[in-house]
This record gives structure tokens, C-alpha cells and sequence, in this order.
């Protein structure tokens, strides 16, 4: 039992520490459960209670005041001359006393010229500029995540052909090895084989390290253990941008960051104009010297700062300005992300191209390494026409990856071009 039990457990631990093989999709998917993205959700919750503090003030506001005071020396007050008949003013002293206050009184804005409704709006602006920026800071991590998976996908790509030419350097050493012992070739074929097949240890080596550093990227993006990447081609399409520029989270930025200025800027112009208020309430005294201890009160109040040294202008000037400064830099995003969609389209096309091309190097090596085998076996071609040729295979494999890689950044840079989602794109889980 105790043997079962321990094997259970070290088959688990075993799983548990293998990791997994990721998808493009499953990288995104656990990219936007980072820290980074958490902490702009954090700041979008912030934004919207902020909207919800400015709504407070269009609902009643109740005060509760309390207060209770020992009197132990009070100087009592003056009686004035012929209050009582007496001829002179005379004093009436009241020795120790206790005086307990207690208020509750509510206020309802009625009018303020719309000041608060201008600082809801303001805030509701500001709260979409924070989620715009959530959405963001969602497009860095997806293209940060997709340029870690494609580093990683050549980087294995790139060790598969390294691992496929030591097999075949080995397999020439092997043959060339038979063919020096029967004296049919030289020993200096030997060697180079021998040569060629360190080297392309070594290359598996270096790969195998670049592979190694891009998955560590991608655990740091992911948050998992990742052992590899799987690429699957069907879940890639190439999508055609439609809607432009327009949909870039940047300039919806700007835009709320825009209109919350001017919309504070508006409501402290208004700072000067007298506001309405409702106030009523309840207050109880108890002291022996007051005749009514508990009094009701209501009052319409109309309240107006009438000078402030010019504050108020000041301000909604800094922010007029910050507005027209928001806008120029609206401007000038788009232009730059118009730049960016073209040169990511032309990217992409370029690297379709690439892409096919590596493919048909990958054939025509093939056959020129096949060509060389059946010229070896037949004494038509030397060892080191062979090893060239396998050379050629290898570089046109690692080609291919890093083609696929370079089709996959520059699709990724299209799609953050346009401002479209990743994972809307690629069908998974937001």
C-alpha cells in the first residue's frame, strides 16, 4: 500500500512539474490573467466608484452633530437697567451648569447650473479612458505574448532541423567510417565527417539554449510551467483590416481623457453662479436656561463664492489647454497608427512571401541532399559535397521556422495595427 501510495504521488509530482505545451490561443488566454492587466482592471473598478462619489452629492446629505459641556465657573450674563424694574444693570450669576446640544439636519441641492451633473459626466469620461486603457495594455501583453511564442516556435523549429542534421551527420560518419576501412576513401573524409557532426552537436547545444531562454519568457508571460509550443495554422488567418485605425484603444484614450477636461473645465467656469439649497432639521438643547430645548428649523439657502482671487478661471483654462493639447496628440496618434497599419500590411505580405519561398528551398535541398547520397554511394560526388548539401537542408529547415515566425509577428502587429482582439480573433476565452 505505502509502495502504491508513493508511486501516485511521484507520477503526480511528475506530471505537475512537466508543464505543458502551449497553444497560441492558451498563451493569451492565461497572458490576460497577469498582474499587469489585474492592475489596470483595479484602476477601471476605481474609475467607476468615482463616477458613483460624484453622484452622491444629487441625493440628500444627512448630518449628525452631538455635543455635551461642563460649565463649572460660568460667569452667567447681565440683567439691563428697568428689565425688573431695577435702576441699574445687574448681574446674575449662574455658578456650575451642564449643557448638552444634540442636531440632525439634511441638505438637498436644488439648483447648482448643472456643476454636478458636468463632474458626473467628466468622471463617467475619465472611468472609459481607464478601461480604453485596460484594453490597452491588453494589446502590449497579447503582442509581448505572441512575439514569445514565435521566438519560441523558431527557436524549436530551428533545434528540430539541428537534431534532423546530426542525425544525418552521424548516419555520413557512419557510411564514411565503412568506406575509410575498406580504402575506398581517404582519412581526411573521416575527420571532416567527424567535424561536421561536433558541429552540429554544438548547434544543438546553442538551440536548444535559445529555446530554453524564449520558453522562460513565455512561462513569465503565462504564469506556467511550458515545455513547448504547438502552432496550429488553421487558427492563423490573415484578416483584412476593415474598420481602419478607428478601433485603436489609443485614441479612445485620448478621446475620454479629452472630453473629462473639457467637462471639468465647464463645470469650474461655473464655480461663481449661487446654488439652491434645501436644508432642514431638529435641534435639542438641554439646559435649564433655555426656554424651547427642542426647536425644528428649514431654511432655502442660496449659496455663491463671490470672489476666489480668479482660481476657479485659472483652472478651467489649465484644463481647456490640456484638452487642445489631448487633441493635437489624438492627431498625431492616428497618423501614427495609420503609419503602423501600413507598414504591418506590407510586413505581412512580405513575409507570406518569405515564407513560401523557405518551403521550396526546404524541396529543392532535399533533393539536392538525396542527388548527393546516390552521387557518394556511387564515388561521383566527395564526402564533402554531401555535408555541404545536408548543410543546406539544415539552414533551409531552420528558414522555414523562423519564416513562420516572422508571418506570425507581423500578423500580430497587424491585428494591434487595427486594434483588434486577439483572442476574438482566435476564438477563445476572454
Amino acid at each position: 500500500m505505502r509502495r502504491w501510495l508513493f508511486g501516485t504521488v511521484l507520477f503526480l509530482g511528475a506530471q505537475w512539474t512537466a508543464g505543458e505545451e502551449l497553444t497560441l490561443t492558451r498563451a493569451l488566454e492565461l497572458a490576460r490573467q497577469g498582474p499587469l492587466l489585474r492592475a489596470a482592471a483595479a484602476q477601471a473598478a476605481a474609475s467607476e466608484q468615482r463616477v458613483r462619489e460624484q453622484q452622491a452629492w444629487r441625493w440628500p446629505q444627512l448630518e449628525v452633530e452631538a455635543q455635551a459641556r461642563s460649565l463649572r465657573k460660568d460667569p452667567g450674563f447681565l440683567m439691563p437697567r428697568g428689565a425688573f424694574g431695577n435702576p441699574v444693570p445687574l448681574a446674575m450669576v449662574t455658578g456650575e451648569r451642564d449643557v448638552e446640544t444634540g442636531r440632525v439636519w439634511v441638505s438637498q441641492l436644488l439648483w447648482d447650473w448643472q456643476r454636478t451633473g458636468l463632474a458626473v459626466e467628466a468622471a463617467r469620461s475619465e472611468a472609459e479612458a481607464k478601461k480604453n486603457e485596460m484594453e490597452v495594455w491588453a494589446r502590449k501583453v497579447d503582442k509581448a505574448t505572441v512575439a514569445a511564442f514565435a521566438g519560441a516556435w523558431a527557436a524549436s523549429g530551428e533545434l528540430a532541423a539541428c537534431e534532423k542534421a546530426q542525425q544525418a551527420a552521424a548516419e555520413t560518419l557512419r557510411v564514411v567510417t565503412t568506406m575509410v576501412a575498406q580504402g575506398l576513401l581517404p582519412r581526411s573524409d573521416q575527420m571532416a565527417a567527424e567535424f561536421a557532426l561536433q558541429q552540429r552537436i554544438a548547434q544543438c547545444a546553442e538551440k536548444s539554449a535559445a529555446l530554453a531562454a524564449s520558453l522562460a519568457v513565455l512561462e513569465e508571460l503565462t504564469g506556467a510551467q511550458v515545455t513547448g509550443v504547438l502552432w496550429q495554422p488553421d487558427e492563423l488567418v490573415r484578416t483584412e483590416p476593415e474598420r481602419g485605425v478607428e478601433g485603436r484603444a489609443e485614441l479612445r484614450v485620448l478621446r475620454a481623457q479629452e472630453q473629462a477636461l473639457e467637462r471639468a473645465a465647464a463645470a469650474l467656469r461655473r464655480e461663481a453662479l449661487p446654488s439652491l439649497i434645501l436644508v432642514g432639521g431638529v435641534d435639542h438643547v438641554r439646559d435649564q436656561y433655555y426656554l424651547h430645548q427642542t426647536n425644528g428649523f428649514a431654511a432655502l439657502v442660496l449659496k455663491a463664492k463671490v470672489f476666489d482671487g480668479g482660481q476657479a478661471r485659472a483652472r478651467a483654462q489649465v484644463m481647456r489647454w490640456q484638452a487642445e493639447a489631448l487633441r493635437q496628440q489624438r492627431e498625431a496618434t492616428q497618423r501614427a497608427a495609420q503609419r503602423e497599419l501600413t507598414v504591418a500590411s506590407a510586413h505581412l505580405g512580405a513575409a507570406e512571401q518569405a515564407l513560401r519561398a523557405a518551403h521550396k528551398a526546404v524541396e529543392a535541398t532535399e533533393e539536392e541532399v538525396r542527388l548527393e547520397t546516390l552521387r557518394h554511394r556511387e564515388g561521383l560526388a566527395t564526402t564533402r559535397d554531401l555535408l555541404q548539401a545536408q548543410e543546406h537542408l539544415a539552414q533551409a529547415r531552420g528558414a522555414v521556422a523562423r519564416s513562420q515566425a516572422g508571418w506570425l509577428i507581423a500578423w500580430a502587429e497587424q491585428l494591434a495595427a487595427c486594434g483588434e482582439d486577439f483572442l476574438q480573433v482566435l476564438g477563445g476565452e476572454r
